[in-house]
């Protein structure tokens, strides 16, 4: 979100200098004294077009695809043309009702009101891009703060900077120049940054993901039936991954809270699910390779307890052969799945107490999945062994934030399976007992960070 703050401030400050350069040529110094309509239709339009495309470019640069950019830009310069251009058709009706008798305090008072209006119709394509109410209002708040800011400057400027430079140029007419340069500059970065300000203050609820591309980026929910999937238009982007579907899950805005649709196989908190349920505070979601996090702001919904009882599964429609709750294939042996429930296993025999009886030790022969992206999956260990970490260049690659990229490593020595720990931030533990080197037997549970496995 910082990211995107920092975006909208510069390329609104862009938008501003890229609109003093085009509009340079067509303005005089007059334009105060002379009302030419035709003037200042041209320069609001020509302002508005550019920072509107600016901050619209902005907006779709923070969510990571060709489309959003280019939805961002059309859209930005198609709001901000109009914009611009009525905001200062109002600041001149202002300015000459104002002036009447107060001419300084008219231009000043004149000239905020009117970039105000001009950054608040702006400011209002941000919200549009977004197809959000809520950020449709928070773009007309920041935009008239952001452009009342610079209108304010706008005059000191003249009389400081432009002063400044007619002086040292020495050439009549060239006075308003870098004043005009300065504060459409400084009206494009002020729209941007008032624009994202209010955003990052006002949200109330956003996804962040966790890992995968994009990682540690957040994505705020503010508009009911927000999308999560590989759509390049969609509120939550997961790009790269062809396991996720144009349109996977849908967040709906229900009674304050917040439910999850999915429309194709996920997780949530290492569950699969496929029928709508409620979000909490903290819920994580796995789709594909991606994982995420659901975020609320304190107080910005009524925080459900960790113990709620879940929306039953509801059965899907699958081919022969796939499990009907979670899509997934079925074991042809078994017939278990991803979704299947894992029970404690039984009591070991005394026999196999022992740490002394090989048969026991060798009869180990594969890690089963206790939760998250891989909870019910079955890794037989090959007899050169693996390794275990969160990068894709490991034989079990485990897509968890507590897991370290090169975590830890089996090993089968003897007929025996060992494990170490490859220097991991978050450790290695067996029996909840922290190891470098522990040689492992069936039944032992076995915690990579923050993700358990049972060896069989």
């Amino acid at each position: 979100m910082v990211s995107k703050l920092f975006y909208l401030m510069v390329f609104g400050a862009i938008g501003g200098l890229l609109a003093w350069f085009v509009n340079e040529p067509f303005i005089s110094d007059d334009i105060r004294r002379s009302v030419d309509w035709g003037h200042i239709a041209l320069f609001g339009s020509v302002s508005g077009g550019f920072i509107g495309a600016m901050i619209g470019l902005a907006t779709g640069l923070s969510l990571g695809t060709g489309k959003h950019i280019l939805r961002g830009v059309a859209l930005g310069a198609l709001v901000g043309i109009p914009g611009g251009w009525i905001g200062l058709t109002v600041g001149q009706i202002l300015f000459s009702v104002l002036g009447v008798g107060l001419p300084l305090i008219g231009l000043i008072i004149g000239r905020i009101l009117g970039w105000s209006a001009f950054g608040a119709l702006i400011g209002l394509s941000e919200g549009i891009i977004a197809r959000s109410p809520k950020r449709m209002r928070n773009g007309l708040l920041g935009g008239a703060i952001g452009g009342a800011l610079g209108g304010a400057l706008f005059d000191f400027l003249a009389f400081t900077v432009g002063s400044i430079f007619g002086f040292a140029l020495r050439a009549e007419g060239e006075a308003g120049a870098p004043s005009r340069a300065v504060a459409l500059v400084l009206i494009g970065a002020g729209i941007g940054l008032f624009i994202g300000l209010l955003e990052l203050i006002t949200r109330s609820a956003w996804v962040r993901v966790l890992y995968g591309r994009n990682e540690g980026k957040d994505y705020p929910i503010d508009r009911d039936g927000a999308y999560i999937g590989r759509d390049e238009l969609a509120d939550v982007p997961l790009r790269g991954d062809p396991q996720v579907a144009p349109r996977h899950a849908e967040i709906r805005m229900e009674g304050g809270g917040y439910t999850l649709i999915p429309h194709a196989p996920m997780l949530l908190n290492g569950q699969p699910i496929a029928a709508p349920i409620e979000l909490n505070d903290g819920d994580r979601l796995q789709i594909g390779s991606f994982q995420m996090q659901f975020q609320l702001r304190e107080g910005a919904a009524q925080r459900a307890p960790r113990d709620v009882v879940r929306s039953p599964l509801s059965p899907l429609s699958t081919p022969p052969g796939a499990c009907p709750y979670c899509g997934q294939r079925q074991d042809p042996i078994t017939g278990a799945c991803a979704c299947t429930p894992i029970t404690t296993p039984p009591p070991l025999p005394s026999s196999y107490a022992s740490p002394g009886v090989a048969t026991a030790v060798a009869q180990a022969t594969m890690l089963v999945g206790l939760e998250g992206a891989l909870a019910g999956q079955r890794i037989p260990i090959p007899p050169d062994g693996l390794t275990i970490g969160r990068e894709t260049d490991n034989r079990l690659m485990v897509p968890d934030l507590s897991v370290s990229r090169h975590h830890a490593r089996i090993a089968l020595e003897n007929g025996v399976l060992v494990v170490y720990d490859l220097n991991s931030t978050n450790g290695v533990y067996v029996n909840e007992q922290r190891v470098q080197r522990q040689a492992l037997k069936a039944g032992d549970i076995v915690r990579f960070g923050a993700v358990r496995f049972r060896v069989e």
